[in-house]
């Protein structure tokens, strides 16, 4: 028999082909609560491995069209960058005037056309609306190509508006475009 010197000596009745680690614990076992038909139960899934079975994930399904999916994937390309190639359209470009935008065109310097949006702080202060009205923008950039292809342009907020005109300004921006794209790009 082995001599244990611990204080809980009375909890280990040892032998000398047990161990401590085959000493049963002493809760009471789980049992169900009496308001469920079984502990831990999720009704949503089938209980045993004979249950219906699961239809599996559904397949994916493109929530736009194929050219407007290839648009977004490209758009760095059709985005116009940097300080200079702002200067550069705004230096020498063609201006068109709206009640809301200004539109400055310049033939592209590259094979394809980029777009540049500017939209101030002082016409618009939330960065909600100022996003809102990018998004409009660029559906309608993105409507209007491949008639734009041939042109570097920025659109830019003239003045101010409250949210209820900024689907006249979108309509005013593809008016724009539209006008643009009729006319053959100048070198």
């Amino acid at each position: 028999m082995m001599v244990l010197t611990r204080s809980n000596v009375r909890l280990f009745h040892f032998e000398a082909d047990h161990h401590e680690t085959h000493v049963p614990t002493f809760r009471r076992q789980a049992q169900a609560h009496a308001r469920f038909s079984r502990p831990d139960e999720e009704r949503g899934w089938p209980q045993s491995s004979f249950g219906t079975a699961r239809e599996g994930p559904s397949p994916a399904r493109s929530l736009i069209d194929r050219r407007a999916a290839a648009m977004l994937r490209g758009s760095r390309r059709y985005r116009l960058t940097g300080t200079g190639a702002f200067d550069t359209v705004f230096r020498t470009g063609r201006r068109r005037e709206g009640e809301f935008l200004q539109m400055i065109c310049v033939a592209a310097a590259r094979e394809h056309g980029r777009i540049g949006i500017v939209i101030g702080k002082k016409a618009l202060p939330l960065a909600v609306d100022r996003n809102r009205v990018r998004r409009m923008l660029r559906v309608c950039v993105r409507n209007a190509r491949p008639g734009i292809d041939g042109y570097d342009l920025v659109l830019r907020l003239k003045k101010g508006a409250p949210r209820t005109v900024f689907r006249s300004i979108a309509t005013e921006a593809a008016r724009l475009l539209a006008a643009i794209a009729q006319t053959p790009p100048s070198p």
